[in-house]
C-alpha cells in the first residue's frame, strides 16, 4: 500500500539530524482553509504515445495539483497539455461553475514524486482554463474524483494534516 506519510517543508540543518530525531513543528490551518490541498505531480506523455528508444518524445513536467471533491474527471490547464503537445484524444461535455462546455481530452501518466503513491498510467483526463493572468494560481491540475475515489484520504483540519493511501 503506497501513501504520502509526510510532507517536506524544505527545513534543512547542517549537518543533518539522525533519523531517530522527530521535530514537532505546528502548522497553521490557515493555508489548508484558504488554498485547500495541492500536492506535486509529475506529469508526462501517455506510455501509450511513447516511442521506444525515443527519449524525445516523452515530455514531463513537475506541476503542483489542486484536491478538487466538486470536478468528476481530472483535469489539466489547457495551456500546459499544449506546453507538452499532449496529443488530443476526443470531447467531452464538462460542467464546470461558468456552466456546461466541451473539454479536450487527453491521456497521460502521472506520478507523486515523494510519496510511495501508485502512478497512472494511460489516464484519461479532461482539460480546463487554469491561467489567469490577472489572478494566477497555484496549480495547473485538478485532481478529480477519478483518482481520489481510488485512495483513502484523510483531512483533518485542525491539524493541516492529510494522509492518503492506495
Amino acid at each position: 500500500m503506497g501513501s504520502i506519510r509526510a510532507l517536506n517543508f524544505g527545513f534543512q540543518t547542517s549537518p543533518p539530524l539522525p533519523e531517530d530525531i522527530k521535530i514537532n513543528i505546528k502548522v497553521s490551518h490557515i493555508p489548508l482553509m484558504l488554498s485547500g490541498f495541492n500536492i506535486p505531480v509529475l506529469i508526462s506523455t501517455a506510455t501509450a504515445f511513447q516511442i521506444p528508444n525515443n527519449p524525445q518524445s516523452v515530455k514531463t513536467a513537475q506541476i503542483t495539483a489542486h484536491f478538487d471533491t466538486g470536478a468528476s474527471k481530472t483535469s489539466i490547464d489547457i495551456a500546459l497539455a499544449k506546453q507538452l503537445n499532449l496529443i488530443p484524444t476526443g470531447e467531452s461535455p464538462s460542467n464546470t461553475a461558468a456552466g456546461l462546455r466541451q473539454a479536450t481530452d487527453f491521456v497521460v501518466d502521472i506520478s507523486f514524486p515523494g510519496a510511495s503513491l501508485m502512478p497512472f498510467r494511460n489516464l484519461q483526463i479532461s482539460s480546463c482554463e487554469l491561467s489567469n493572468p490577472v489572478i494566477p494560481l497555484p496549480f495547473q491540475m485538478l485532481i478529480g474524483r477519478d483518482i481520489m475515489s481510488r485512495w483513502n484520504i484523510v483531512w483533518d483540519g485542525p491539524t493541516s494534516t492529510v494522509i492518503i493511501s492506495d
